[in-house]
């Protein structure tokens, strides 16, 4: 069994589908590339103008006060004046120091726009237009981590090196204004910082020595867990963990509410403290130890524990307000919701850490109680506290009065003169060539498009042909087999042209020696197929050619009177018979001018008279090759055709010649090839591959048949060269001798 071979992608196909339809492409890359071009010419230059300006860092802040203060980082400060630059105040101020409001295109603009609209000012249209044209037409460009660039475009070479200069000055002027205004800011957080630090110490250090004298002066506390209160002690412990998880929930819940509304602000929210939230908070944590004990030794409903609730609610109200400010002044452009939020955070997380403190000392006053010991953890702890406070206020104290406010201030005033400046080190100069439009650019793109539409209508154009275009699918569709396959001869073209010259000279060539004739002679691809043709009819016919052959077609223009000419041709030449071409085609004769014989007498003569004459038929360069010409011509084709079959004339044909080559009209537009087809041995049907419709084609075979079930095959015209390259005689190297031939036939 023959292993079937999977059908792979012929470019071969493709690039000749291209071919056959190149002026689809040819068209529209000319047009796209001619509108490519007048479009290129008609827009209008654009200069460029540009100044190159770095930045000098110069920080001179001392390394405490920068870990306090921090730094504005460069990126975020030259991010802040790429947006001025661009922002709407920026250039309005740019547009009224230029005047460009006043050119006549925009002040035209802003008339027509006032006459539609006369609630908007003129000059209030002109300044809008003026900024709108700017926005796009400046920018500032990062070259590296400190230096940029400062482009301005314009129609106007002068206006566009206006344009930088004037950006490039009052971005010099924004960013030194920027550096002094955060100097000043420093300054103010210097001194405030430094009263604030100073009070909190002095609080701390005389909180710390009361708290000591006061231990001094009084005696160890006893464990007040006992065998009365032990019990209760235990529902104490399983009260402060159930309250907790609650803590721990609420905690979280903060945590979401908190992520949500501010989720770019949320990692730095979430880590802001401060030394007085700290300070708050310790106090609530001692506040709750007093609970702990308070609810060992009474009641929970007793006034010294009412007290201790009152003051646990007091400082939770402070701590709440401390929280708030500490982050509006972190942020300045926070919402409400989030600043809320932020203290509502920090209350659920000291409510936990207090609720763990009570439990921690229930537990401890538990483990003594069992161990028969006696503590006061809670005083240890409160004393390391304050210690703890009182270190850490003294050394931020330090920090800021190590800075020495007054001088540190003059230091970094001085830094903002020195160094953070901007220096233009390459201002802005004249244009002297446009950058846009790029005139080359455009026409390629306008070229590359061109040929993308004309690939897309040629594509289209391809699968919409529903021509045959392959022999396989002919012969499955059609049923009949494919006998011959014209090749592309350039013979071909070259009889086109001189029929033309005939008829628009009106000269007659009646030698009989056509151009057609010579070349068929020869050994030529032609020559050879219709040779094979010969051979395959034999076959067909039990081993000898059909006497009477009628060759037709579908349509118009698929070369059956050529192909009729060369079977009688080749029949007459290398097969030695005496053959008569009959040109039948009444409508259209051409048989006449292909084989350049005189067309009058002829069939029609024949017919009118009833029997054939010698002067009915033309001799020809070929001794036994004799051409009927169509005659005279007549107003009633078919009738005088139909009396054909049977006649007399007929029948001299036939006893005359061994073989009657009948040249038909095309069987779907007349019924001429049907009419005669019941008198011939056999039908050759030629159609032309990638012309004609295949429901045309198939329906002349279907006309055919249901005459007479007498065709023999088709004839594939390959005179576009649609057909695969391996039915090209041109692919196996017979091109070269084409072009020698086809002079040798017309000299």
């Amino acid at each position: 069994m023959t292993e079937q071979v999977p059908k792979q992608v012929d470019l071969r196909a493709y690039l000749k589908a291209v071919w056959r339809r190149k002026w689809f492409l040819i068209i529209p890359v000319v047009v796209a590339g001619v509108v490519g071009a007048v479009t290129a010419q008609m827009l209008p230059p654009i200069y460029e103008a540009k100044s190159t300006v770095v930045v000098r860092v110069s920080d001179r802040l001392s390394e405490p006060l920068a870990r306090l203060v921090g730094r504005s980082p460069m990126e975020g400060r030259l991010t802040r004046l790429q947006e001025k630059v661009k922002s709407t105040s920026f250039l309005v101020e740019l547009v009224r120091t230029l005047d460009i409001a006043d050119d006549d295109a925009i002040q035209r603009w802003a008339r027509d726009q006032n006459r539609k609209d006369p609630s908007v000012s003129v000059e209030e249209l002109a300044e809008s237009r003026a900024v709108s044209y700017l926005k796009p037409r400046i920018a500032v460009v990062r070259t590296s981590s400190t230096g940029f660039q400062i482009v301005a475009r314009d129609y106007e070479p002068e206006r566009a090196t206006l344009l930088a200069q004037h950006i490039t000055n009052a971005f010099v002027s924004a960013s030194n204004r920027e550096q002094l205004e955060e100097i000043r800011s420093i300054h103010d957080f210097s001194v405030e910082q430094l009263v604030i630090y100073k009070q909190k110490l002095d609080d701390a250090e005389r909180q710390m020595q009361r708290f000591q004298e006061n231990r001094i002066a009084s005696s160890p506390v006893a464990n007040p867990v006992t065998a009365q209160n032990v019990n209760r002690v235990d529902v104490l412990m399983s009260q402060a963990q159930v309250e907790g998880d609650d803590a721990a929930e609420a905690l979280a819940d903060r945590r979401t509410t908190l992520r949500s509304l501010a989720p770019a602000e949320y990692d730095i929210l979430a880590g802001l403290t401060s030394t007085t939230l700290q300070s708050e908070s310790n106090q609530l944590i001692s506040l709750e130890r007093e609970v702990a004990s308070v609810l060992v030794r009474s009641s929970s409903d007793g006034p010294e524990i009412s007290s201790l609730y009152v003051s646990i609610a007091e400082n939770k109200s402070q701590l709440r307000s401390e929280a708030r400010e500490l982050a509006r002044n972190s942020f300045p452009g926070l919402s409400m919701g989030i600043v809320n939020a932020y203290a509502e955070l920090k209350i659920a997380e000291i409510e936990g850490s207090m609720i763990s403190e009570r439990l921690s000392i229930l537990q401890r006053f538990m483990w003594d109680y069992t161990q028969g010991r006696v503590s006061a953890p809670e005083e240890e702890m409160e004393l390391t506290r304050l210690r703890q406070e009182v270190e850490s206020n003294r050394a931020l104290y330090e920090a800021f009065l190590e800075q020495s406010a007054a001088g540190q201030i003059t230091e970094a005033l001085e830094a903002a003169r020195a160094g953070g400046r901007f220096e233009v080190i390459e201002p802005p100069v004249r244009p002297t060539s446009p950058v846009a439009p790029d005139r080359p650019m455009i026409i390629m793109l306008s070229l590359f498009g061109g040929l993308v539409i004309g690939l897309g209508i040629v594509l289209a154009t391809e699968q919409s042909d529903t021509s045959f275009k392959d022999v396989a699918d002919i012969e499955a569709v059609l049923g009949l087999p494919v006998m011959a396959t014209v090749p592309e001869a350039e013979i071909l073209h070259s009889i086109g042209s001189r029929e033309k010259q005939l008829r628009r000279g009106g000269t007659k060539a009646t030698s009989g020696d056509s151009m057609l004739l010579r070349y068929m002679v020869r050994e030529t691809p032609m020559s050879f197929e219709f040779r094979r043709l010969a051979r395959k009819l034999a076959k067909k016919n039990g081993g000898d050619i059909p006497k009477s052959i009628l060759v037709t077609s579908s349509n118009r223009g698929e070369g059956k009177t050529t192909a009729a000419a060369c079977l009688a041709i080749t029949l007459a030449k290398h097969y030695g018979r005496r053959v008569a071409l009959v040109d039948c085609d009444l409508r259209k004769p051409r048989l006449h001018m292909l084989m350049e014989v005189a067309q009058r007498p002829g069939l029609t003569d024949a017919m009118e008279r009833g029997n054939l004459l010698g002067s009915d038929m033309r001799a020809t360069a070929l001794d036994n090759l004799f051409v009927v010409p169509s005659g005279t011509r007549q107003s009633e084709p078919t009738w005088l055709l139909e009396s054909l079959p049977g006649s007399r004339v007929m029948s001299e044909l036939l006893g005359s010649f061994d073989h009657v080559i009948l040249d038909t009209a095309p069987n779907v537009a007349v019924p001429d090839a049907l009419l005669l087809s019941c008198e011939v041995d056999g039908v050759i049907i030629v159609l032309r591959a990638g012309a004609t419709p295949r429901e045309v084609v198939m329906r002349g075979v279907q006309l055919q048949l249901e005459e007479k079930e007498n065709v023999l095959g088709l004839i594939v015209n390959n005179l576009e060269r649609v057909l695969p390259y391996y039915y090209d005689y041109r692919y196996y190297g017979y091109g070269a001798s084409e072009t020698e031939l086809k002079d040798e036939s017309e000299e």
